[in-house]
């Protein structure tokens, strides 16, 4: 049997991709395209480890498990113990999906009896698309369903947004279909309402904001007269009923958010200006993105967590 190193880290490097960019998704947290690839990387050279007989204990369960551990905390970094372990357990759960549907659909196409003699099944590049995108598919909806009951009754949480020495105390909606990230770095987006946001920023960016219509704010931006906010504003692409939409959002000091267990503090966030109202008859002025509420439900810490390394 002959084994070609480069196709074994091509293949390796592809579903380790993927793995991971589904686990970052299971869990809501954020990450870094150039960490993830390499940490891809590093798991096909793992894999490749395993043609040297006297690295067999690396192949070994204990062996796998930490294996498994260490491409956690190179893709994500250090958060803490509770979200190392359940990201690993997210990595496994999305491994094993992948691996049986990839298996299953080799067997579904294939025309031969399955134990008859000499009958072999063959992992062709279609194969592995093929069941690659099936895995993906399932996972995603299994994980859309498992995130809305897992906040069916945590909907509600207070918050606390600092942009230029000013606090901005709101009541934020969690929303698990606010998938928003920013271009830049990849931060969550959290959308607040346009009063809260006149309430928080400068006199000139209010009197800017109020003097135009919500769908002549980029347009207009050179008008702002606030260029220390002008040097915060990001354009946020949204997908909506209408079709494709850009945001007016700038990026704060920081926001903390809180609640029973604990709370949550970050700057890595971006704030989009929403014009709209969120819930009738509710006190709501934010949807805070789900990926700030899964590090609250994952971090049962009384004082403010320490930011999260890229």
């Amino acid at each position: 049997m002959s084994i070609y190193a480069d196709v074994v880290l091509l293949i390796n490097f592809i579903m380790n991709s993927i793995i991971l960019v589904v686990t970052a998704y299971a869990a809501g947290i954020s990450f870094c395209w150039k960490r993830l690839l390499m940490t891809a990387v590093a798991g096909g050279v793992y894999t490749l480890v395993g043609i040297f007989p006297e690295m067999a204990i690396f192949y070994s369960i204990p062996g796998k498990f930490l294996a498994s551990v260490v491409i956690i905390l190179l893709a994500f970094g250090y958060r803490s113990v509770k979200l190392t372990v359940t990201l690993t357990g997210i990595f496994f759960m999305v491994s094993f999906i992948l691996g049986g549907a990839l298996l299953g659909w080799m067997y579904f196409i294939q025309t031969e009896a399955p134990y008859r003699a000499g009958t072999t099944i063959k992992l062709s590049w279609g194969n592995l698309v093929a069941g690659s995108v099936i895995a993906i598919v399932l996972i995603l909806l299994v994980v859309k369903r498992l995130l809305a009951r897992m906040y069916r009754y945590k909907t509600f949480y207070q918050a606390r947004i600092e942009y230029a020495g000013q606090l901005q105390e709101i009541t934020g909606m969690m929303d698990t279909g606010n998938g928003l990230y920013s271009l830049l770095g990849r931060k969550p987006v959290v959308l607040l309402s346009l009063q809260s946001a006149l309430q928080l920023l400068g006199r000139q960016v209010a009197v800017f904001l109020t003097a135009n219509r919500p769908d002549s704010w980029l347009a207009n931006l050179d008008k702002c007269q606030d260029s220390a906010w002008l040097a915060r504003v990001e354009i946020i692409p949204c997908q909506s009923v209408g079709g494709c939409n850009m945001l007016l959002g700038f990026r704060p000091d920081s926001i903390t958010v809180m609640s029973k267990v604990g709370s949550f503090y970050t700057s890595e966030v971006l704030i989009g200006i929403y014009d709209g109202t969120f819930a009738d008859g509710s006190d709501c002025q934010a949807l805070l993105h789900p990926a700030l509420i899964t590090e609250i439900n994952m971090i049962k810490e009384e004082s403010t967590c320490e930011l999260p390394g890229q």
